[in-house]
């Protein structure tokens, strides 16, 4: 008659085996038991189908018509509960906690020293960058948002020129007599 054999791996997957046992091997030792049905199934997992509903029972008994199965007792074999789950949240806040406390006993007494600045250049060093340098031009926050920026009289011509010569790189030349781009001549 089969037996239940039930496993938990490390990811806390649940493994229903149902083994028959095999008989005595001719060297009068038990031979290994056969694997007659393996079902896998997340952990905790509280829908979806249980190992030996309807239609496996059904499947086994058509497979293995030689096998007496007791479905009552392989259903009321007890399964292990799942181990209790490490409680790493309150260990890492306890080891975070002890880190502060010994960083706190070693730090030295009193706010940190503040370094006087050395005039209106260091401030100026210190703001935040409000434009954005493109090419050749410096464009405000409010320009690049959206639509094409306005021309600076510098270098409008040259980023007129860098764009031409983007545009002819992409269509593959200059257009052929027939009108078709890198059409023959």
């Amino acid at each position: 008659m089969p037996f239940l054999k039930f496993s938990r791996d490390k990811r806390g997957y649940e493994h229903f085996f149902l083994m028959q046992p095999s008989p005595r091997s001719d060297e009068g030792r038990p031979a290994a038991p056969r694997l007659l049905y393996w079902f896998r199934t997340p952990p905790n997992v509280r829908v979806g189908r249980e190992p030996f509903d309807a239609a496996a029972r059904r499947t086994l008994e058509r497979q293995y018509p030689g096998v007496r199965f007791d479905w009552e007792a392989l259903a009321s074999t007890p399964i292990p509960p799942p181990p209790e789950a490490e409680p790493w949240r309150e260990r890492r806040r306890a080891e975070r906690a002890a880190r502060r406390a010994a960083a706190a006993d070693h730090a030295p007494e009193g706010p940190p020293p503040v370094e006087p600045a050395a005039g209106p250049e260091a401030a100026a060093d210190l703001a935040p960058e409000s434009h954005e340098e493109i090419g050749d031009e410096i464009i405000a926050p409010e320009q690049s948002g959206g639509g094409p920026a306005p021309e600076s009289p510098a270098g409008g011509a040259s980023h007129r020129r860098r764009r031409r010569r983007r545009r002819r790189g992409r269509g593959g030349g200059t257009p052929a007599p027939g009108g078709e781009p890198g059409g023959e001549l």
